[in-house]
């Protein structure tokens, strides 16, 4: 059973619209964006949207998702296109802020507290990023840049995402399912593929500038073998100038360890499942391709109309 309900914030009326709704849409991404509700209803005498109100949407009891509409679309048919966000919404707001010896898990509840985002559960991440100064950017990239600062420092990678109205920060290993996706279970087609094109690099150049003997210091770390197999691929990227020698090396050798691989891309049509969304991770089990492994999924998106509930899942391996 569906449940759709709305509130509307400039005068506090509740309306429930779950009988009004011909389809929806949930969408959530793993990194860069707020998870999206859109949906369509036949339009109703008395109903009142307005942007900025509260929509929930509870399939079977469960809490799906809580967020705002932001859009709104009248068509000549007599219907309403709506499309809401989640809080993750309102870390596209930009501001600048300086941190030093701060833990990501710290960044973010600064942040949240600024700018009165509610939050729930946020793991420690253990690593204190030494210096980050960031001068008029958005609060997701600046939140995004810590997790990745521990992703290469410690080698654990963090998943936030908002769970039913509150902002959750969870090592991936957290987020692990049972789900086991393949032939004989939910799913109906797939796409696979193999790539070097956008995020693989088997050189890893870092540099900076010594101000005390006023010369540029460059650090190395390659793979040959890879570099012979696919011609040069190099990651360029200038350091914290007080980062000392041992410390620009290791960080050298952990984006080779994170950077140095195909990255391979999986797209899944099945029968729809509520317990996943972006970050969790699921086992895959298709003959055809012999492929058993586990990914991590970068993108759900769920559909629901008409009685059917599927959905398509674009994943990563982990």
């Amino acid at each position: 059973m569906i449940n759709l309900i709305m509130q509307n914030t400039s005068n506090g009326n509740i309306h429930d619209i779950s009988q009004l709704v011909t389809s929806i849409t949930w969408d959530t991404v793993r990194v860069g964006k707020a998870s999206e509700l859109s949906f369509t209803l036949v339009i109703e005498k008395g109903l009142e949207i307005s942007e900025g109100s509260i929509i929930y949407f509870k399939k079977d009891n469960i809490g799906i998702f809580y967020g705002y509409i932001f859009k709104i679309k009248r068509s000549s048919d007599e219907t309403l296109s709506i499309t809401a966000y989640d809080q993750i919404r309102y870390l596209l707001n930009k501001d600048t802020y300086v941190f030093k010896n701060k833990r990501a898990d710290e960044i973010i509840r600064k942040i949240a507290t600024d700018f009165n985002i509610k939050l729930g559960t946020i793991e420690n991440t253990d690593y204190k990023i030494p210096l980050m100064v960031e001068d008029g950017q958005t609060l997701l990239d600046i939140i995004y840049k810590t997790l990745d600062n521990t992703l290469i420092n410690t080698g654990k990678m963090y998943v936030l995402y908002d769970s039913f109205g509150s902002i959750t920060l969870k090592n991936i290993t957290s987020m692990f399912t049972d789900l086991i996706i393949g032939d004989s279970s939910l799913l109906t087609s797939y796409s696979y593929d193999r790539s070097i094109d956008g995020d693989s690099y088997n050189k890893i150049k870092l540099y900076k500038d010594n101000k005390q003997t006023g010369k540029r210091e460059v650090f190395i770390v390659k793979d040959s073998s890879n570099i012979k197999k696919w011609g040069l691929l190099q990651y360029y990227e200038k350091v914290n100038d007080k980062l000392n020698e041992a410390q620009i090396r290791k960080r050298a050798n952990q984006l080779q360890s994170v950077k140095n691989r195909v990255v391979k891309g999986l797209s899944l049509d099945c029968i729809g499942d509520l317990s996943i969304r972006a970050g969790n991770s699921i086992y895959v089990d298709i003959k055809g391709i012999d492929l058993k492994q586990r990914f991590i999924v970068d993108n759900a998106k769920h559909n629901f109309s008409n009685n059917q509930h599927t959905m398509r899942l674009t994943l990563k391996v982990i």
